[in-house]
């Protein structure tokens, strides 16, 4: 099968080859898919500057997530062959999904909602569902509780700003840039400031009348974590998420004592089998009746993956996907 892989750090136009690559075979509660499309982001960006702390082995793989037909499922796999699924890939060990074909883990595998496309399905399981077990298995987030969501143009925090709408929050977020702030009104947000150029605490104090946030949805990490959990109400909880910063953020015992707050991760692959059904069951229900939508997508083919890949350091708003041939 052909897939796209690099053997060595640096840019994509210099690095990154189609390769063809022996087909996988599936093991126990895994199935071979066939890739109908995969999103890219900064995980992909990351792992090519050396810079991806998940993982850093070669060759490097790109695509954590996409959306394809079993092809063929082993024993205890949950989906039958035939099915369309939205899955984690094996990245790690170089079968991600910017290939032909992909291998996917069971735990974290879903039924692709019938009214999503190929492109808007590729995203859904890593942006919403991820932001589900944040906003609601682990952080328990209320209507009229205040969301703040650092790193809200990323593609789970867009989708934690209008899953926090959706659910009745109000909703702050952290950007950047001007066309960042835009694209997280436009995803629901209520009020969104710049961190390195307004003070986050005055911010935070103006718009809350001083009673600070409930929940904070962190992709960031970093020293922005440092400044947000300063402004957390007692009894917040804080779910961290990614570090688009380069590090995570590193929770204090001693602060979260005097502070009076929790601490929460959350992954889609770490959840019980209620908890999945349970999101599966709302989210199909909220894209029903529209009060979420898929992200916005910048669509490339296949054989133009070099591009889409080299296209994620201009840090793109949306979802970057890669759509297959056929």
């Amino acid at each position: 099968m052909i897939s796209w892989q690099a053997n060595k750090l640096g840019a994509a136009k210099d690095v990154v080859e189609k390769v063809d690559v022996q087909l996988p075979e599936p093991k126990d509660n895994e199935a071979r898919i066939k890739i109908k499309a995969t999103v890219l982001g900064l995980p992909d960006h990351m792992m090519l500057k050396g810079t991806y702390i998940v993982s850093n082995s070669f060759p490097i793989s790109f695509g954590q997530e996409a959306v394809g037909i079993v092809d063929k499922a082993g024993p205890g796999y949950p989906y039958k062959e035939g099915q369309r699924v939205i899955t984690g890939t094996r990245f790690d060990i170089g079968l991600g999904g910017l290939s032909e074909y992909s291998i996917s883990p069971g735990e974290g595998a879903i039924k692709a909602p019938e009214d999503l496309t190929d492109e808007e399905a590729a995203g859904f399981l890593g942006s919403f569902h991820v932001a589900y077990v944040g906003l609601v298995n682990r952080a328990f987030l209320q209507s009229g509780e205040t969301l703040l969501v650092l790193g809200g143009s990323g593609r789970t925090g867009s989708s934690a700003i209008q899953l926090g709408k959706a659910l009745g929050a109000t909703v702050i977020a952290t950007a950047r840039q001007k066309e960042q702030a835009t694209f997280c009104i436009e995803q629901g947000a209520d009020f969104v400031f710049n961190p390195e150029e307004e003070n986050f605490q005055s911010e935070i104090e103006k718009f809350t009348n001083g009673q600070g946030v409930n929940v904070i949805y962190d992709t960031v990490g970093g020293n922005l974590y440092k400044q947000a959990v300063e402004n957390i109400a007692i009894g917040g909880r804080v779910v961290l998420i990614g570090f688009a910063s380069g590090e995570w953020g590193k929770p204090d015992p001693m602060h979260i004592s005097w502070k009076g707050y929790s601490v929460t991760g959350a992954l889609h692959t770490i959840r019980t089998k209620k908890e999945r059904e349970g999101s599966i069951k709302k989210l199909n229900s909220l894209l029903l009746d529209k009060k979420i939508s898929p992200l916005p997508t910048n669509v490339y083919n296949f054989d133009n993956a070099v591009k889409a890949l080299d296209s994620l350091s201009n840090k793109n708003l949306g979802l970057t996907i890669i759509k297959m041939n056929y």
